[in-house]
């Protein structure tokens, strides 16, 4: 695992999951890493309870949680002025991490994402990219969260063999843009 300037021992998480066995199994994970401090919520009102009465270091958020999903719950948090934990950083997890879907979560202002099945190891290393190195929390009149532009990674400058040479038909873009990229958006 990676040096942490992150002490997990203090961190205060809020799990809300609607699975029991994937709630047992993230408490073990986060209490594996030192965490001691973890609250669990099997929905979005058991969750509301939890975000409005303590505060919390992190949420990890399961996108389907019955008639309100994580990016609900998540919107719902964001843009409440009174709610004392508007900027906690939000993993959301997700079996089916489709297009639609992912871009629902990034409007709600969700600071990251990982699909199931979910490791230990890459758990662990989006809680801590999540805290050792927050986003600037941005609030403006369509969105609420963490700032969502990234720079673009630098492109490779190799040189293509001259059996490679393509015609100007072939070197124009095919396909549809990655919006997900476009925003410039990890996940």
């Amino acid at each position: 695992m990676l040096k942490s300037s992150i002490d997990f021992s203090q961190l205060r998480i809020l799990i809300v999951e609607n699975h029991a066995l994937m709630r047992r199994l993230l408490g073990e994970m986060l209490r594996g890493f030192g965490v001691q401090h973890v609250r669990f919520a099997r929905d979005v009102p058991g969750a509301v309870e939890h975000i409005y009465s303590d505060d919390f270091d992190a949420v990890i958020l399961d996108f389907f949680l019955g008639e309100l999903d994580g990016a609900d719950f998540a919107k719902h948090i964001r843009h409440d002025e009174d709610c004392c934990n508007r900027e906690v950083p939000i993993l959301l997890i997700t079996g089916m991490p489709d297009h639609h879907k992912v871009m629902k979560v990034l409007d709600a202002g969700i600071n990251s994402m990982l699909a199931k099945p979910i490791a230990a190891k890459d758990l662990y290393y989006r809680i801590h990219a999540m805290l050792a190195d927050p986003k600037p929390f941005v609030i403006t009149n369509d969105y609420v969260g963490p700032m969502r532009k990234r720079k673009k990674p630098p492109v490779s400058k190799m040189t293509r063999p001259s059996s490679f040479n393509l015609s100007a038909q072939a070197k124009k873009p095919r396909g549809r843009v990655n919006h997900v990229y476009e925003d410039g958006i990890l996940i």
